[in-house]
């Protein structure tokens, strides 16, 4: 739920909304855009119950830009944009309003956020899954928590700034993270959840910073760079399996074999439920 404070607006469909009525059922489509002005931050904050959530780098003269796919007989979307003292605050959310849930499948939003003005972004989604490219983008914190359907994260080139925090929790279905060494992030905090995940480190890593890891009752693979030096530290369950290839166990931990020698090095803290881990050099 949204903080008390913020005044929730309801877009008007006779600015915001075309109809499509051809395709029936009450399939609508909402766009909207801001443009850039002095915003030195945006913070955005996206709720999805249903359908599936695109977040992607968009056009540098723009704050945000969105397309919503939605049946207006089952959701009621909300949207406010706020920028004074040069921070930008967006915050969206799509909820059902007890009606007709036909054509849910079809709910779709396309979210395209300034990749030059640092960002936060918080979130969650519930039936559908989320597709989330931060490439080239200016990354100050990440809360994700996904809900049923298959999520994937992806930073393929280095974070313009640092990321805080990168927090990620997983529900039910497959969840994928593609270069966490880009992320540039001072602690990376993941939770499993129901389903497998892939944890990729890949990157460049221009900050190494602390990782925590809880599996859930999936199993999660965790690929390593192979000039990257790792030490894990794990506590597992008797139901958990872990596959540690091309580690040594030194006292407790488990050490890679080129931790000496590699000038990057990285930690991590591995809480192993039910599921297993398997750890992948690429």
């Amino acid at each position: 739920m949204f903080p008390r404070c913020f005044l929730i607006l309801l877009l008007f469909w006779s600015s915001c909304v075309i109809d499509l009525g051809r395709n029936g059922g009450g399939l609508t489509d909402l766009r909207k855009n801001e443009p850039r002005r002095d915003e030195e931050r945006i913070s955005a904050s996206v709720h999805i119950g249903v359908g599936v959530l695109q977040i992607e780098p968009g056009d540098p003269t723009q704050a945000y830009e969105l397309n919503l796919e939605y049946n207006r007989e089952a959701f009621n979307p909300r949207l406010e944009w706020r920028s004074e003292n040069r921070q930008g605050r967006l915050d969206l959310s799509l909820a059902g309003v007890g009606r007709s849930v036909r054509r849910i499948s079809r709910t779709r939003l396309n979210l395209r956020l300034n990749p030059e003005i640092p960002l936060r972004l918080e979130a969650r989604t519930g039936v559908g899954g989320s597709h989330i490219d931060l490439s080239g983008m200016s990354v100050e914190s990440v809360n994700l928590q996904s809900g049923v359907g298959e999520n994937d994260l992806t930073m393929l080139t280095p974070n313009r700034t640092v990321c805080d925090r990168l927090d990620i929790e997983s529900g039910v279905g497959a969840l994928e993270i593609t270069g966490l060494g880009n992320f540039s992030f001072n602690r990376f905090h993941f939770k499993g959840g129901v389903g497998g995940s892939v944890l990729d480190f890949s990157g460049q890593w221009a900050r190494v910073g602390e990782v925590e890891i809880e599996v859930g009752v999936g199993g999660t693979s965790i690929r390593l760079p192979r000039d990257l030096g790792v030490e894990m530290q794990v506590a597992k369950s008797l139901l958990s399996g872990i596959d540690m290839e091309g580690f040594q166990k030194r006292e407790g931990r488990y050490v890679s074999d080129n931790f000496e020698r590699s000038a990057k090095k990285v930690r991590l803290q591995i809480k192993s439920g039910i599921g297993g881990i398997k750890v992948q050099w690429i």
